[in-house]
C-alpha cells in the first residue's frame, strides 16, 4: 500500500472542555534536531487550542485536547489516540507561542516520548521540507493544504484531504510586513493548523533556473485563517420603515493566511525542552 508521508504527519485536533466536544482543527508532526536528540512536536494554531486569536484575552472556550498517532505506515486504520491537558495544575498553558511575532496564530508543543513509543514510526516534517528539491515558488505556483474540513476525512483508514489553490502573494515578501503568505483558495473551518505545501509533479523549475524531471514537495508553513470583508447591508427591501435594519454580512475573499515555515522552524529551535519539562511537563 502507498500511502503519501505527508497524509500520515498530520492529526485532527479535538479540542474538549472536560469531556465535551467543542471543536475541531488540524495539526501536524515536526521534528527537530537538537545536538544529539530528536524533539518531536505538534504544530497548529493557537485558536485551535483556545478558540480565541493569539493576542485575545477571552477564556479559552476548552481545557484538553485529543490528537492520533498512526501505529503503523502500512495499515494506516491502526492509530494511537491521545489525550493531552491544555493547562498545568498550576494553570499554565503547554504550548510555546512566537515571541518575536506575537499576533502570530501558531503554537508548539514538546511531544513526551512516552506519547508514540509503541508506535512504530511516526511520519513527520522537518526543516529539510523547507528547500525540498530546490523548487521555485513564484505567484500562482500551485499550493495544497492537507487537513480536516468541517471534520471531513476518510475516517476508515484515518487519512486527511488534500486541497489545492495556488499562491497569491510574493513568497520572499512578508505580506502586509508580517511573515505571511497569502493563498488563493477555498478552506474550510477544521482546516485550521493545515500544513502547507508548495507542489509540482512530472518537473519543475528550481530557484538557480534550471529544470528538473520528477514531482516535489516544498513546506510553506501552516494555514491559520480566511481573508474576510465585512459590509453592512440594509435590508430596505423588507421594510417601509423610515428606520433601516441592519445586519453585518461576512464574505469571504477565498484568501488564505499562511504563516510562512521560517517562523515555525525559529520558534521550535527556541524550544527549552529541558525547562518546558520542568516547569510544564512536571505539573501536568
Amino acid at each position: 500500500m502507498a500511502i503519501d508521508n505527508l497524509s500520515l504527519a498530520t492529526t485532527p485536533v479535538f479540542l474538549l472542555k472536560g469531556n465535551k466536544h467543542v471543536s475541531q482543527g488540524t495539526g501536524f508532526f515536526y521534528l527537530h534536531r537538537s545536538g544529539d536528540a530528536n524533539l518531536l512536536f505538534l504544530i497548529t494554531n493557537v485558536h485551535v487550542f483556545t478558540g480565541r486569536g493569539p493576542l485575545e484575552c477571552e477564556e479559552p472556550i476548552g481545557d484538553n485536547i485529543l490528537f492520533q498517532f498512526h501505529k503503523s505506515l502500512d495499515h494506516p486504520s491502526e492509530i494511537k489516540p491521545f489525550r493531552w491537558p491544555l493547562y498545568t495544575k498550576r494553570s499554565q498553558q503547554v504550548w510555546i507561542q512566537s515571541g518575536s511575532v506575537p499576533e502570530a496564530d501558531l503554537a508548539v508543543v514538546p511531544i513526551p516520548v512516552s506519547a508514540y513509543e509503541d508506535c512504530k514510526d511516526v511520519s513527520c516534517i522537518s526543516r529539510k521540507w523547507m528547500t525540498s528539491g530546490n523548487l521555485k515558488v513564484r505567484p500562482t505556483s500551485p499550493i495544497t493544504l492537507i487537513g480536516y474540513p468541517y471534520g471531513y476525512f476518510d475516517r476508515a483508514n484515518a487519512l486527511p484531504i488534500w486541497k489545492t489553490g495556488s499562491l497569491a502573494s510574493e513568497p520572499d515578501v512578508d505580506f502586509d510586513g508580517k511573515p505571511l503568505l497569502i493563498l488563493d483558495i477555498s478552506a474550510f473551518p477544521g482546516m485550521s493548523g493545515a500544513p502547507a505545501f508548495a507542489v509540482a509533479y512530472g518537473s519543475y523549475e528550481t530557484e538557480d533556473g534550471g529544470l528538473v524531471a520528477g514531482g516535489v514537495r516544498r513546506f510553506m508553513g501552516i494555514f491559520a485563517s480566511m481573508q474576510m470583508r465585512t459590509e453592512r447591508k440594509f435590508l430596505e427591501e423588507f421594510t417601509h420603515s423610515d428606520h433601516k435594519l441592519g445586519v453585518t454580512h461576512n464574505e469571504s475573499l477565498q484568501l488564505g493566511h499562511v504563516w510562512k515555515a521560517q517562523l515555525i522552524d525559529e520558534l521550535v529551535a527556541s524550544v527549552d525542552v529541558e525547562k518546558w519539562k520542568n516547569d510544564i511537563l512536571t505539573y501536568l
